[in-house]
């Protein structure tokens, strides 16, 4: 069966990854156990996840004209994922990232978005036409926000599923929300939006109730191990998450939504686009890394189909 592609509208990092003991406080130094270099950015690990899924993907974004960039689109034609929609910015260095990673499976990450935030809304009118025969549309934030804006905009105008992962967070106009399909932050992600504490059962309900109340058609709210909270008109349920030895976190979020939008554009109801989305980040944690730890379609059916 022939499915509409998912567009992706986001970032690409080059990730420096170090392996830790336990991460430093402020003014510290610490010795790390382990370095390696790979491919990041939210965006770009949503796209590829996606495409590892088994989705049609389209990725947007802009990278600098260096090395980091070449090795970006070397990675996407091996992935399957079209280049064209990539631009190459000779005024800017391609964006930067910088994470820890401690003994537990805890990060701390600092990016340097260069040709990022060069992706500008006048650029996505180029692509009407892609964005308009997708599926869905997804952006996150680590662009520059007035470009997020337009994109979910731009989405709702030509009748696409938009989704927004709203990281690293800031808030947000009240209008933007209504442009939101699917909404799918985490507790910090969530406060930070909202203004509202994230602490219990009636704090969840009431983040949920907010987003909603705005506009947005479903809330996924990531509680991390304690799973997730979805709320869409009526329904306000919590769903649990697999349970798996966690080596690294730093890519579980986007292996969510990478799985998430490839099992809605299959035609999956949310329910069951969120049980597998769940078994891809819940694989996913088990692995250090983020587009290396990412599972394959096979591997996540074949969990599915054990645990029934």
């Amino acid at each position: 069966m022939h499915h509409k592609p998912v567009t992706v509208i986001g970032s690409y990092n080059v990730g420096m990854f170090m392996k830790t003991k336990r991460l430093p406080k402020k003014g510290e130094t610490v010795i790390c156990d382990k370095f390696y270099e790979g491919a990041g950015g939210k965006g770009s690990n949503q796209a590829i996840c996606a495409a590892k899924m088994g989705a049609k993907v389209h990725f947007i974004c802009r990278i600098g004209c260096d090395k980091y960039g070449v090795d970006a689109l070397l990675l996407y034609r091996k992935i399957g994922i079209d280049t064209k929609y990539i631009s190459v910015d000779t005024s800017a260095h391609t964006g930067i990232s910088f994470i820890l990673v401690d003994e537990k499976g805890g990060n701390a990450i600092s990016v340097a978005p260069g040709a990022n935030y060069n992706l500008r809304p006048e650029d996505l009118d180029v692509y009407r036409s892609i964005i308009a025969h997708s599926s869905i549309i997804a952006s996150q934030m680590e662009n520059r926000l007035e470009t997020v804006i337009y994109a979910m905009k731009l989405g709702k105008e030509l009748g696409v599923t938009t989704l927004l992962d709203p990281a690293p967070a800031q808030p947000l106009p009240d209008d933007v929300y209504a442009t939101v399909d699917i909404i799918k932050p985490n507790e910090t992600e969530a406060e930070i939006l909202t203004g509202l504490p994230v602490k219990s059962t009636q704090d969840t309900k009431a983040v949920v109730n907010f987003f909603l109340e705005h506009g947005v058609g479903h809330v996924l709210l990531t509680l991390g191990e304690d799973g997730l909270i979805y709320g869409t008109r009526g329904v306000c349920t919590r769903i649990a998450v697999p349970k798996v030895d966690t080596i690294d976190t730093t890519g579980a979020g986007d292996a969510f939504n990478g799985g998430l939008m490839a099992a809605l554009a299959r035609g999956e109801t949310m329910h069951d686009a969120i049980r597998f989305a769940s078994w891809v980040a819940a694989l996913t944690v088990t692995r250090l890394g983020v587009v290396d730890a990412f599972p394959t379609r096979e591997e996540v059916k074949r969990k599915i189909k054990e645990t029934g």
